[in-house]
């Protein structure tokens, strides 16, 4: 056993070692890991802090795929990026919330700059791989052309998690608490009394309205409610304002809702406008288990 040419009697973690077996065809052995049986598992899916490589002047983009290389395996991979919240978001865990980025640019002085924001990402490799845990990870587009003077090597990163199950997108990724952000907005059809309203245009149909309720919309007239049930099923729902509408709000609805002669409802569209009352709703959506939150 030699190491740099030198003859040496051990050998441990991380050292390049040249080993001579006798009576034994190289041919038969296999590039590879040598360890402690179950330290180096093969897995599908891992989890790294994302480090970008200045260099490369491509982009980095949620969805698209990399050559992800961990120790002596190189395997396509798509990444999801995402970013920590608040205080020490610099941290993974599973019990914190992090904001999904379709890229890692963002927008400064009139042009697109790389966030200096803590970034994550989700590596979802199209085969299972062995690796050392805590490894470092090397991302990049071999698929490059190797004569051109681009840098085809992207981003690094610490290996955080892994996922060695195959199905690990069913009962590990919903364990991640990675979200967007989204809004809808509707308009209030009419009163049902001062405290509930039958609202519009929010929803469609098909829509599974049980998703929505109990989050909180404001009414462009300053009043809050939550969304309450559906109505119907034309994608209509009820939403409920505890502390009830303003007269004002009850005299606009009124006056769209009360009978109105040929005359009156062939005005014009922007009285029309004047008197509809919006809805605005904010929520978080999350990517992995189809939840919504506030």
């Amino acid at each position: 056993m030699q190491m740099f040419k030198k003859p040496v009697n051990i050998a441990s973690q991380g050292d390049r070692v040249g080993i001579c077996v006798s009576q034994f065809d190289a041919k038969l052995l296999e590039r590879g890991l040598v360890s402690a049986p179950g330290f180096v598992p093969w897995i599908w899916g891992a989890i790294i802090d994302l480090q970008t490589i200045p260099y490369f002047k491509g982009e980095i983009n949620s969805k698209a795929k990399f050559h992800i290389s961990l120790g002596h395996e190189t395997v396509l991979a798509k990444i999801t990026l995402f970013q920590g919240m608040g205080a020490n978001a610099e941290e993974f865990s599973y019990e914190r919330e992090f904001l999904y980025r379709e890229n890692l640019l963002e927008e400064g002085d009139g042009e697109a700059i790389i966030s200096k924001q803590s970034v994550f990402a989700l590596l979802e490799f199209d085969k299972a791989l062995p690796v050392v845990p805590e490894c470092k990870v090397l991302g990049s587009k071999l698929d490059i052309n190797s004569n051109s003077p681009t840098c085809r090597l992207a981003f690094h990163g610490q290996l955080l998690e892994m996922f060695e199950a195959k199905d690990y997108h069913l009962k590990e990724l919903p364990r991640l608490k990675i979200f967007k952000e989204k809004s809808k907005t509707g308009v209030v059809e009419r009163a049902s009394n001062e405290c509930e309203a039958i609202c519009k245009n929010m929803f469609k149909k098909e829509t599974n309205l049980a998703l929505f309720t109990g989050l909180k919309v404001n009414l462009s007239t300053g009043e809050s409610g939550f969304i309450e049930d559906s109505f119907g099923q034309s994608g209509k729902f009820k939403v409920r304002i505890p502390d009830g509408l303003q007269p004002t709000t009850m005299d606009l609805l009124g006056t769209k809702t009360s009978k109105k002669s040929k005359k009156a409802e062939d005005s014009s569209s922007a009285a029309t406008e004047f008197k509809s009352v919006g809805l605005f709703l904010n929520f978080k959506k999350y990517i992995f288990s189809k939840k919504m939150a506030q």
